[in-house]
């Protein structure tokens, strides 16, 4: 299944034109293309530090119903009473 593509217009810098200039030629693929691809690196990079959470990492590592800790959460959290 193709994926739908949209059209935009960018502005770019003059540096960044022409370093994008230079890879679309080495590559031998369209300004388009390279973007594209560059997009895709640095998004789904992105994604990834998203899913690895490090506070995901303490879900589940304590023991009984948590009922105390829903109930006095100021408690737990600052110190406080309700």
């Amino acid at each position: 299944m193709e994926s739908v593509k949209h059209r935009t217009q960018i502005s770019l810098e003059d540096w960044q034109y022409q370093t994008l200039l230079e890879i679309s030629r080495k590559k031998k693929k369209s300004l388009s293309a390279i973007i594209r691809e560059l997009l895709s690196e640095k998004l789904s990079a992105q994604a990834t530090r998203k899913e690895a959470d490090p506070i995901s990492e303490l879900m589940g590592i304590g023991s009984g119903d948590g009922l105390p800790v829903a109930r006095e959460h100021d408690k737990y959290l600052y110190g406080k009473k309700k």
